[in-house]
């Protein structure tokens, strides 16, 4: 909850000003919706809903572009699942953790992942990792922006990072996503390397429908100024992704969203440390802006300006005070320096603090910045954010045109986004010889909606697993048999199970129902004697087997995975003819 340690709101609205944000909450329920939002202290489970939009991002940072379009997926009722999601910023990968812990967690560079050359067949690298994540609904991308920013005057233009764009495009040849979503700054546009240009060919080679916009995000409901442009790009030529970038937040009727509204209820904190308190200026900064809040000011005069700024200059923004009742400036990671923009808070003599400037870039309340974090992570994945309401009123018609044409070639067993999850779908019931009815329908829906693969205590491991540089396979055939691992490390030859209390009979946890107890024992200790029996089979054959129950700490059951698969890789370097099992 922008979290380094609780905090305790004092809701007192600004000295000398009207509420218009009370005002707005009551005239329109898209504002009240997203004030709810941005104020949410309890994060939304967003993957406990059925069917899932399948997301993979790219650069994703702290996750603020993930962080939209799974809300936008749960305003029109669905689940999201972040099957992938490429961030190789040690700390931003940490806080990407911390707000999707069941995320496929790549802390890779994206040109290890996609190796490949643009319209060339896939390398092994990606064939694996498009085995491994499956159908994809929508690729979310977020690329470097600093060696396209007006801000950048040593690189500006010819930027080495630049050419990362064009990496996303070679993402979607490979993962063949239904959408494509690509944000950056305008400047874009102006790569000498013609960025924008060769993505936008190569996804149309690819078969891709493509639009691009540059997009002032306060007609999007984001409070502050700032403008991006976006590249979106679609599978399905039925729909117009010119018409989805058109669209603006469905409420016009106010003017652009103010300070007031994103931290007016933030106007005194009784929390002394973490990202509720500002940081420290120098003496000369602090009376700079006791004098703006004394004389009622805005901008501050040259003479009272570091002397490179008594002159001429177009830098009025800088040393700046906020206004209650207009939009923030573009927060950047600069956002706790006077010297860095218009960044002092509107009513007292200080900067403003991470928690309000998450507040601008529509980061919710719950989203976690880590309690062992520095100030600088901070603000590097709240300045370096994509605002999350960008992704909510881009994603929710994006993935209403998505629902509403369905791609027929999918199989009819992946999940599909075309099924709201409350939707009652009516589907041939099929039934072994000899399985009992269920009991009621309710049962049966839920037995039918059991995941095979990719469940919670999956995910979390996978997710440990990824965190500590282990690299492996799901869901595979083990040693030429049926018989399949959740987790397999091929090198190693380590196979991993988690198994589900229910169906494998946990000696804690594992219950037999009521009706039909007969069929249900010997099904459960059916499954319970080939699990014996993979195992005994996998060990013959020279694999080490290792189980863990859903409920065991995902934590140390990583420990032991990883401390089995270093002593078995050891065993093969040192040149053991048969590794102990």
């Amino acid at each position: 909850m922008l979290r380094s340690g609780p905090f305790v709101l004092v809701q007192v609205p600004p000295a000398g000003t009207e509420s218009s944000y009370d005002a707005n909450v009551e005239e329109c329920s898209v504002c009240a919706r997203d004030a709810r939002f941005v104020r949410s202290a309890r994060r939304p489970d967003y993957e406990s809903r059925s069917p899932q939009i399948r997301i993979v991002d790219l650069f994703a940072g702290g996750g603020g572009l993930s962080l939209g379009l799974a809300e936008a997926a749960r305003r029109i009722g669905y689940g999201t699942a972040v099957v992938a999601a490429v961030e190789r910023d040690p700390d931003a990968a940490d806080v990407y953790a911390l707000n999707f812990p069941e995320a496929n967690l790549l802390r890779r560079d994206i040109v290890d992942v996609f190796d490949g050359a643009v319209g060339r067949a896939p390398t092994r690298r990606e064939s694996e990792l498009r085995a491994q994540v499956g159908r994809i609904d929508v690729l979310l991308a977020g690329p470097p922006c600093q060696g396209h920013s007006d801000l950048n005057n040593h690189s500006r233009r010819r930027d080495p990072r630049n050419g990362l764009y064009v990496r996303v495009a070679r993402a979607a040849e490979v993962l063949r996503p239904r959408a494509v979503l690509i944000e950056n700054v305008p400047a874009v546009q102006n790569d000498v390397g013609t960025a924008v240009p060769k993505a936008t060919a190569a996804l149309e080679i690819a078969g891709y429908r493509v639009a691009t916009a540059v997009l002032d995000l306060v007609k999007f409901g984001v409070p502050q100024t700032r403008r991006r442009h976006l590249l979106l790009a679609l599978r399905d030529g039925r729909i117009d992704p010119s018409a989805i970038l058109a669209r603006k937040i469905a409420c016009e009727r106010h003017d652009p969203r103010t300070v007031e509204w994103a931290i007016g209820d933030l106007a005194q904190m009784t929390s002394a440390t973490g990202p509720d308190v500002s940081s420290v200026p120098t003496p000369e900064n602090a009376a700079r802006m006791r004098w703006l809040i004394d004389n009622d000011e805005y901008d501050l005069p040259n003479e009272m300006r570091p002397a490179c700024h008594h002159g001429a200059h177009s830098y009025v923004s800088m040393y700046g005070r906020l206004r209650w009742d207009a939009p923030a400036q573009t927060i950047t990671t600069g956002y706790g320096s006077m010297g860095q923009g218009r960044y002092v808070h509107p009513a007292e003599p200080r900067t403003i603090t991470p928690h309000e400037a998450a507040r601008f870039q529509t980061l919710p309340d719950f989203f976690d910045l880590g309690a062992d974090k520095h100030r600088r992570t901070w603000a590097h994945v709240v300045g370096n954010a994509v605002p999350p309401l960008l992704g909510v009123h881009i994603g929710v018609p994006l993935l209403r045109a998505l629902v509403k044409n369905p791609n027929k070639k999918e199989r009819q067993s992946a999940p599909s986004i075309s099924s709201p999850a409350n939707a009652s779908i009516s589907v041939p019931v099929r039934r072994r010889p000899g399985n009992p009815t269920a009991s009621t329908e309710a049962i049966r829906q839920r037995m039918a909606n059991t995941k095979r693969r990719d469940t919670k205590p999956e995910m979390l491991l996978r997710s440990e697993l990824h965190r500590r540089g282990l690299r492996y396979v799901v869901d595979r055939p083990v040693d030429g048999t049926r018989r399949r691992a959740d987790i397999v490390f091929r090198g190693p030859r380590v196979a991993v199970y988690v198994d589900g209390c229910y169906w494998h009979g946990c000696p804690l946890h594992g219950t037999t129902p009521k009706r039909n107890r007969s069929w249900w024992t010997e099904k459960l200790e059916a499954n319970r004697s080939r699990d014996a029996h993979t195992d005994a089979r996998l060990r013959n054959a020279g694999w080490v087997v290792l189980r863990f129950w859903e409920h065991d700490d995902p934590v140390a059951a990583a420990s032991l995975v990883v401390a089995a698969v270093r002593r078995e890789l050891h065993a093969t370097m040192a040149g053991r003819g048969t590794p102990g099992r």
